[in-house]
C-alpha cells in the first residue's frame, strides 16, 4: 500500500524535535558537502510521505530516539553518493603539500 502524503505531521512537537536533531546531526557531521535547508526540505518530504511509518515511531514511547535515527538514516540515504563522490576526490592542497 502507498502512503498518502501528510503534511499535518509537520505540526507535531516530536516530529518537528526529530528532523531539527537528525538535520542538525548531519550538518555537524557533513555540512561541507550538505546544507540545513537542503536538508530540512528533504526531510519534510519523508516525513510527509511515510506518515503510517512516523506515526508507529511516535507511537513506540519505549524508542523515542527511534524516530529521530529513521530520518537521519534516510537523509543519509539520500546524500550518500555525493559523500562517495566526496571521499574520493582528492584536496589540491593535500597534493602540493606531498610535492614540496
Amino acid at each position: 500500500m502507498i502512503d498518502l502524503m501528510d503534511w499535518d505531521l509537520l505540526r507535531v512537537d516530536a516530529v518537528l524535535s526529530a528532523r531539527e536533531s537528525a538535520v542538525s546531526r548531519l550538518v555537524r557531521d557533513l555540512g561541507h558537502l550538505v546544507e540545513a535547508d537542503d536538508l530540512f526540505q528533504e526531510s519534510s518530504i519523508i516525513i510527509a510521505s511515510h506518515p503510517e511509518k512516523v506515526r508507529a515511531y511516535l507511537a513506540d514511547a519505549e524508542n523515542p530516539g527511534h524516530l529521530t535515527r529513521w530520518i537521519w538514516s534516510r537523509l543519509r540515504d539520500k546524500i550518500r553518493p555525493e559523500l562517495r563522490r566526496a571521499n574520493q576526490t582528492v584536496s589540491l592542497t593535500r597534493v602540493e603539500a606531498t610535492h614540496q
